[in-house]
């Protein structure tokens, strides 16, 4: 009888694409994902003319901040769609991803309070943002890895 150590091992790949879904799903998933780049593109590209030694005119100033702002709507409205799409294994997995990077997010600003009132440095918001992205990819990897 074969258990589970004697099974083949399979590579990350095998395990990502084996837990993405529908071809419907992957299609989603792909459409939240050129959202989320275009976002990060206008983001990235907003933040370094802000940041420089430009003389820009007030209209194109307020655009910078606009532009990256709306997309980050459309991307969270984008991945709800998914979510709401995704087989219910696929879900699971996305949820269990939101529900660690979201957990992560809250101890570190809770916990930061308190070392913050101990004396150490503002914490800045984009060391929040990647804790919570992170844990929602470490997440969506446990879950991928714990339902293979």
């Amino acid at each position: 009888m074969m258990t589970i150590d004697d099974a083949p091992r399979r590579s990350l790949w095998e395990v990502v694409k084996s837990c993405s879904g529908t071809k419907q799903d992957r299609h989603n998933s792909n459409v939240f994902a050129a959202w989320c780049l275009a976002w990060a593109v206008t983001y990235v590209a907003a933040s370094w003319m802000l940041k420089g030694d430009y003389s820009l005119a007030k209209p194109l100033v307020w655009s910078l901040v606009a532009v990256p702002n709306l997309l980050s709507i459309v991307v969270v409205f984008a991945y709800m769609r998914f979510l709401r799409m995704a087989d219910e294994l696929l879900r699971k997995i996305q949820l269990e991803g939101l529900s660690l990077g979201f957990g992560a997010g809250v101890i570190l600003v809770a916990g930061y309070q308190l070392a913050e009132a101990a004396g150490a440095n503002e914490l800045q918001t984009d060391h929040i943002v990647l804790v919570m992205i992170f844990g929602w990819m470490a997440g969506q990897f446990h879950g991928m890895w714990r339902y293979r």
